[in-house]
């Protein structure tokens, strides 16, 4: 019996194999739908097993159908699979979705003028969409290469943020990530479902801030690594220095551990509940650094990402939850600034705006 369950998901992936074999659309269907089934009660060597078959498909597949069975990959990962296998092929397949995209739009934009994209997620709309591409390009493989990228950005853009969740080592080399970030971006205002793979794509990792309190005059320089949002880096923030005044820290801030243990890797149903804001975060330049925003949108400030800790002029609250709940973070406290030092910098940033 155990022999019998230990190839079960093993045998299912062989199912998908020959239906890719045989062009055969309706078995991999059912195949696909029974190797997830399988999947949910493997064990982690047989996921690394079949990871490996499965991605070797996506070629053979194309942008399109690949894009689908990403998906599967995927969640493979999610169920406790290596992710070095995936890791490429999916990059490959979105940015080449993303490519299709972007030619898609032009090519829409050329023939439709301002009527209103296709909904990607309908599959009803592939039809006037291609004969619209044909009609733009005059070349009918550009058009469904265009159109199948239109389509199939946001199921490749799902494995990459597994992928993109899993460690600060499969970020920082993750393939073609300005290239995906670039055209990505460029089609955001159409495409709200690439919002957390382009989130994801500008994580910083290993990236040093400086961080000054006006009030106590003090200052330290701070690493961070996976930190998806200022809602968690205000959390963090907050959790790193608090404390008494003699071990250089700030008192009087009331931060429960649960929100600093939820933003660093705890998971959210455990927890739950409401954080209350700390500071008002500020630039170097004065401007406010809002919570809603990204580490990466702190401008460098004498060539440093300046964050200064400002009493709020309100308070605010947000939901105990990380954006990317797979995705683990940290924070770490790196030095204090000397007085001097601190000094320094106070006198050189801006005053709030």
């Amino acid at each position: 019996m155990i022999f019998n369950r230990r190839g079960k998901l093993a045998d299912r992936v062989a199912d998908v194999e020959a239906a890719v074999r045989g062009r055969d659309g309706d078995a991999m269907t059912r195949a696909v739908a029974r190797v997830w089934q399988a999947a949910q009660q493997a064990s982690v060597a047989e996921l690394d097993a079949v990871l490996p078959r499965c991605v070797a498909l996506l070629p053979q597949l194309g942008t399109g159908a690949g894009g689908q069975f990403s998906v599967l990959c995927g969640a493979l990962v999610e169920l406790g699979a290596r992710p070095d296998e995936l890791v490429t092929p999916a990059a490959d397949g979105l940015a080449a979705a993303l490519a299709g995209a972007h030619r898609f739009r032009s090519g829409w934009q050329r023939v439709r003028g301002d009527d209103a994209l296709p909904d990607p997620d309908d599959p009803a709309t592939m039809d006037d969409a291609l004969a619209a591409l044909t009609e733009a390009y005059d070349d009918e493989a550009a058009a469904i290469d265009a159109v199948q990228g239109w389509y199939a950005a946001g199921t490749w853009a799902m494995p990459v943020i597994t992928l993109l969740q899993q460690s600060a080592s499969v970020r920082a080399s993750f393939p073609h990530r300005e290239r995906l970030l670039e055209v990505g971006a460029g089609l955001a205002g159409e495409r709200p479902d690439l919002e957390c793979v382009l989130g994801l794509l500008r994580v910083l990792d290993g990236e040093r801030l400086l961080v000054l309190h006006r009030a106590t005059g003090r200052g330290w320089r701070v690493t961070i690594d996976g930190v998806a949002d200022n809602f968690q880096l205000h959390t963090l923030l907050a959790g790193a220095l608090a404390g008494p005044a003699e071990r250089g820290l700030i008192e009087g801030l009331t931060v429960d551990p649960a929100w600093v243990e939820v933003a660093t890797d705890a998971p959210e149903d455990r927890f739950g509940g409401t954080v209350v804001g700390s500071f008002n975060l500020v630039d170097g330049h004065g401007k406010w650094i809002w919570n809603e925003g990204a580490p990466a949108d702190i401008p460098l400030f004498e060539g440093a990402r300046v964050v200064v800790l400002d009493p709020p002029p309100y308070q605010r609250s947000w939901n105990n939850i990380r954006r990317f709940p797979l995705m683990s973070a940290a924070l770490t406290v790196d030095e204090a600034l000397t007085e001097a030092e601190a000094a320094h910098w106070l006198g050189r940033v801006a005053e709030p705006a």
